[in-house]
């Protein structure tokens, strides 16, 4: 099996780590997620591609850090407080020569590409890379958050959903309480 690491750059922990800051607005659109901070300066999330091989490509999640004062947005009410925690996630994208699974996310020549999360491997992948595919943020009020690289390239999913980010973070090996 071929390996490759395709996980978020130093500048996109760095981007992230600002998430911990008290927020003021949010702004959801197919592709981003543009996180408007109490300082009016920005976080923006957006999705990241890599031709890891022919016919073989993965994504990560991207996040920059825009200081110019920004004002757009829904305002957001469980996010206000600083001391939010920031967790990211590794996923992995694989492919198989002619797989029975069925649910893939690209078919190329003789191959078919899966993505989940690394304890979702097939004993068949020829081609494995590792990536950032997820974030989850969680209030001192206990509200969270989780965005997520979507089903179609460069899509974002925003979910706040309680019950579903701790389906999340169970699928993920987080236990409720630890």
């Amino acid at each position: 099996m071929r390996q490759y690491r395709y996980q978020a750059s130093d500048a996109t922990v760095e981007a992230m780590r600002r998430l911990r800051g008290a927020w003021a607005r949010l702004h959801v659109i197919d592709t981003a997620v543009t996180v408007v901070l109490a300082d009016e300066t920005a976080v923006i999330i957006d999705v990241e591609a890599a031709d890891v091989e022919d016919a073989f490509e993965a994504f990560r999640l991207r996040a920059v850090h825009d200081p110019t004062p920004l004002v757009y947005g829904e305002p957001v009410t469980d996010f206000t407080a600083p001391g939010n925690d920031v967790v990211l996630f590794t996923g992995a994208t694989w492919s198989e020569p002619g797989s029975t699974m069925t649910t893939p996310m690209i078919s190329a020549p003789g191959a078919v590409s899966f993505s989940g999360h690394p304890g979702q491997l097939s004993e068949h992948a020829e081609v494995v890379c590792l990536t950032t595919d997820a974030v989850v943020i969680a209030s001192a009020e206990g509200a969270g958050v989780l965005v997520r690289t979507g089903l179609k390239p460069y899509a974002l999913q925003l979910v706040r959903d309680p019950a579903e980010v701790r389906a999340f973070l169970r699928e993920r090996g987080y236990e409720e309480g630890a």
